[in-house]
């Protein structure tokens, strides 16, 4: 991840930025020259003549505003330039998934290198139609890897993605604190059609607190109210388009549910506040960075205590920030040198990248466009595969792969190496996934409408409380005598294995004997699952 500061490694650094540019018919010199042409000798974007003997030095690493002097001049990507310097700008959104946030955030999904590997699969013969609940290793196989771009041309949808607040949880139970939700930004405006109607649909809103997903409730000509059902968060009417902003209606939920916390009601959002205009792009990095660490909900040393776990997680001391540092940034107007804090600042306050450039002068559109050549990059093929992989190729819609991707609708590539993190499994497999999208009466609200569950098949004793609420009922996978499976809440009594039914309707619980007429495969730690 991090740059190792030994002469040797330093020097094929060097040296590898030098071939790069040769690629382009490019030297050093001539690199130094457009960069003075174009931005001026004494601009932070000039790259100096002495550019190759700093890097072999082991303790230099370019600005933001030199690499991307690099990516214009050299018309390759600046994401790429980052990755040959030692940044993965994927471990964005999984340090988003891996860290606590205090407030909901909206998770920056355009990260993912277009041209990287990724594991792809096939389907299985004699699968169709699926069962209602099966493994996904019965029904697919991993095929040939391929390009990720090549996948992204699937996505014919452009959703947003968000995860919900520790203190801002105001669809509490529907959506769980940690709980990451797909937006889909085309709906803004199928509230209830009725004044005091609450809506079915809950959405994504912003106002001057913030970012929260819950349903609304309109309130007059223009006005809508935020609707906590079951915690005490303060009925607050806002003015639609000046005081609240509809940004999509959420229509899926990725619920890790082995950890799952009941929210806090902090009291600045228990008490009444008065509602004031929706905030305005701050031209100035110092109001932009306090205007984001206030929605945040953080304080200079929370802030720091968490660039701490950043630092540790990538094993890198360049990632931390201390308090006073941050607290510097916020008095003066001038960017962080490394990029390294560029990442913990974004990290901290949930601010997208291509924002943060925005604000300290940066044009994003300005940068290259072309991949720098594989063998630069060490894009490496998946884990365990021999073979050639297909650079480009359609997916295959028939058959149970194909209805998968149509239900999903979406493929979040954004968090495919944020999979152990939401499910707390050390290491993942395909075993580890399940089917559930063809049941019809799900024995559990929160299973109704589900797609796919995760299950630990390592926690193989069945729990069953009663007085613990419903999100807190732990959720079991079951394989009956027959051959099907089952899901739902489960215990161990008197030798039975009783499975327990949270239905609409009543229904006795079924029981079954261990081991004889089923046995349990382990207990549920994620549900991906559809919202009406």
């Amino acid at each position: 991840m991090r740059l190792q500061a030994k002469s040797q490694t330093s020097a094929e650094l060097a040296e590898r930025v030098r071939s790069i540019l040769e690629t382009r018919n490019l030297t050093l010199y001539q690199v130094s020259q457009k960069s003075e042409a174009i931005y001026g000798h004494a601009s932070p974007y000039f790259l100096p003549h002495n550019f190759y003997y700093d890097l072999k030095l082991g303790t230099f690493s370019p600005s933001v505003y030199q690499l991307f002097a690099l990516s214009r001049i050299s018309d390759y990507r600046l994401a790429d330039w980052l990755h040959v310097l030692g940044f993965n700008l994927e471990d964005i959104p999984r340090l988003q998934v891996l860290l606590p946030s205090k407030r909901t955030i909206l998770m920056d999904s355009s990260l993912g290198d277009p041209d990287a590997w990724v594991p792809w699969f096939r389907n299985k013969l004699g699968n169709i139609p699926p069962p209602p609940i099966a493994p996904i290793g019965q029904l697919l196989e991993f095929g040939h890897p391929v390009r990720q771009h090549s996948l992204r041309e699937m996505n014919w949808e452009r959703f947003l993605y968000a995860k919900i607040g520790l203190q801002d949880a105001l669809a509490f139970p529907d959506l769980l604190p940690g709980s990451i939700v797909r937006v889909d930004p085309r709906i803004t405006e199928d509230i209830a059609a009725e004044n005091g109607k609450t809506s079915n649909r809950l959405f994504l809103i912003e106002h001057s607190k913030g970012l929260c997903c819950c349903r609304l409730q309109l309130a007059g000509k223009h006005r809508a109210l935020p609707v906590s059902a079951c915690l005490a968060y303060a009925q607050i009417e806002l003015q639609l388009r000046s005081e609240v902003k509809i940004i999509g209606a959420v229509d899926l939920e990725i619920r890790p549910v082995i950890r799952a916390e009941h929210p806090e009601v902090p009291k600045e959002l228990a008490k009444r506040w008065k509602p004031a205009p929706l905030p305005r792009p701050h031209r100035k990095l110092s109001q932009f960075l306090r205007s984001a660490r206030m929605r945040m909900a953080l304080s200079f040393r929370d802030a720091s205590a968490m660039s701490r776990r950043i630092a540790d997680t990538l094993g890198d001391e360049r990632y931390f920030m201390s308090a006073s540092s941050l607290s510097d940034y916020e008095a003066r107007d001038t960017p962080p040198r490394h990029f390294h804090k560029v990442i913990t600042l974004c990290l901290l306050y949930a601010v997208h990248l291509r924002t943060f450039l925005d604000t300290i002068g940066i044009a994003p559109e300005e940068a290259g466009k072309e991949s720098i050549p594989d063998r630069f990059i060490p894009r490496e093929l998946p884990a365990g595969f021999h073979g050639s992989p297909v650079e480009t190729g359609e997916p295959d819609w028939e058959g149970f792969l194909g209805e998968l991707l149509r239900q999903c609708g979406d493929i979040p590539l954004f968090l495919r190496a944020s999979i152990g993190a939401i499910s707390g499994l050390a290491f993942p497999s395909l075993r580890d996934f399940y089917w559930v999208g063809g049941v019809r009466n799900s024995l559990h609200p929160y299973l109704s409408n589900g797609l796919l569950v995760t299950v630990d098949r390592n926690k193989k004793k069945p729990l069953h409380s009663t007085s613990k609420p419903l999100w807190q009922q732990p959720l079991y996978v079951v394989l009956k005598r027959d051959g099907t499976y089952l899901c739902g809440c489960c215990g161990r009594e008197n030798g039975m294995l009783v499975i327990h039914h949270y239905s609409q309707h009543f229904h006795r619980p079924e029981e079954f004997r261990i081991h004889h007429d089923a046995e349990v495969v382990g207990q549920i730690v994620t549900i991906v699952r559809r919202l009406p």
